[in-house]
């Protein structure tokens, strides 16, 4: 019966602490997602007009308080046009001297540089979208914006040369969509030299994008509209807070199974040793000795078993994060396997928190055991 009460502990700490790894993972994974390529805030034009590129401009966003880089860039529809296919696509200009780290991590096929080869243009595409195209690193494709049918002749085309393919594990909002390459070149395909349709902004806190987005509105205004990623992307991280709040609550019944488990053996251990607890009451032993007792012992069982659960917890996620055994449908939830996100402090809260619930769950049966009249428990047997 310990041994049930045990796995129980095992099995309840574990499951907890799996269920924070994986969804402190899932925020994780889409925050550096969304950060790496959207920065934290993003000043855009209303309706996408383009601006001048104005130094003095970059300078007092750079001036907010908060602020630790800034980045223009511009950004359009366009359509691409292969040997086979044709698709449309949202072509984005950065500077070369951009630094967008996530997307150089998540390149799965060539190098991340949006410099010239040969003397061609350099495009970054996501490789679900390659894919579609029947495209690979090194291929050929034209370019050209989207206006009205009748300027259709006159439109600009550009040749690229794919150099990279990258995988976000966000089709729909990253990999599906966007393609990258210099600002210059797309300031020639879109026929705006010299102007942008906004900046990336990075800030030294990320969790104050929302503020710092207001402050930017209040300092630039009009035809800017600053907005956070977490405005932006607003269903995503209502998506996480949601999963944050309810599986927790879910998973935890099973530590509350396991203090009942607890409750359970310790009873019925007070039930067998009826008659060794009336021989220590005869003997002179306290109500308060016997009692503790029982609280080691059901703090026994809490310590085994969240550490031993902690420990399979452990090895199960760090299996995960090496070898990713289990995979998920990329479409639904914007990665293409389970993210694990370790924190030893999650690992500590779970194990005292089991432990604590243990004892707590201990008194009741020690109690019971404390209240036992000698002469009645010596004559139970």
């Amino acid at each position: 019966m310990t041994l049930v009460a045990i796995l129980s502990v095992v099995l309840g700490t574990a499951a907890l602490i799996i269920t924070f790894t994986i969804i402190d993972g899932f925020e994780r994974d889409i925050r550096q997602n969304l950060f790496g390529f959207s920065s934290h805030v993003r000043v855009g034009t209303f309706r996408g007009s383009t601006v001048p590129d104005d130094a003095s401009r970059i300078k007092t966003i750079e001036n907010v308080p908060g602020v630790a880089g800034v980045y223009p860039f511009l950004e359009k529809e366009a359509i691409i046009v292969t040997r086979d296919n044709i698709d449309g696509v949202m072509v984005k200009g950065l500077p070369q001297k951009t630094d967008l780290s996530l997307i150089k991590a998540r390149m799965v096929s060539g190098e991340y540089t949006l410099e010239r080869q040969n003397g061609k243009p350099s495009l970054i595409m996501g490789k679900r979208l390659a894919s579609r195209l029947s495209l690979k690193v090194g291929d050929k494709v034209v370019l050209f914006s989207v206006g009205k049918l009748e300027q259709f002749a006159s439109t600009p085309k550009v040749q690229f040369v794919i150099r990279g393919l990258y995988e976000t594990g966000m089709a729909e909002y990253i990999d599906d969509q966007f393609v990258l390459t210099d600002l210059r070149t797309a300031q020639k395909l879109f026929s705006a030299p010299g102007r942008i349709n906004g900046y990336d902004v990075r800030c030294v806190d990320p969790g104050r994008a929302d503020a710092i987005a207001n402050a930017l509105q209040l300092k630039i205004g009009y035809p800017f509209d600053p907005r956070s990623v977490f405005s932006i992307y607003r269903n995503l991280f209502v998506w996480i807070d949601l999963q944050r709040e309810l599986i927790p609550v879910v998973i935890g019944t099973l530590i509350f199974i396991s203090a009942f488990n607890v409750i359970a053996t310790l009873l019925m251990f007070v039930t067998e040793r009826t008659h060794t607890v009336g021989v220590l009451r005869s003997l002179g032993v306290s109500r308060r000795s016997i009692r503790r007792i029982f609280l080691v012992q059901g703090g026994l069982i809490g310590i085994a078993g969240a550490v031993a659960g902690a420990f399979l917890a452990f090895v199960l996620c760090y299996a995960q994060q090496e070898f990713h055994f289990f995979s998920l449908p990329e479409g639904v939830y914007y990665m293409v396997t389970v993210p694990i996100y370790m924190r030893a402090e999650v690992f500590a809260l779970v194990i005292a928190g089991a432990t604590a619930l243990s004892f707590i769950a201990s008194y009741i049966p020690a109690l019971l055991a404390s209240r036992l009249d000698p002469v009645t428990a010596l004559r139970f047997f």
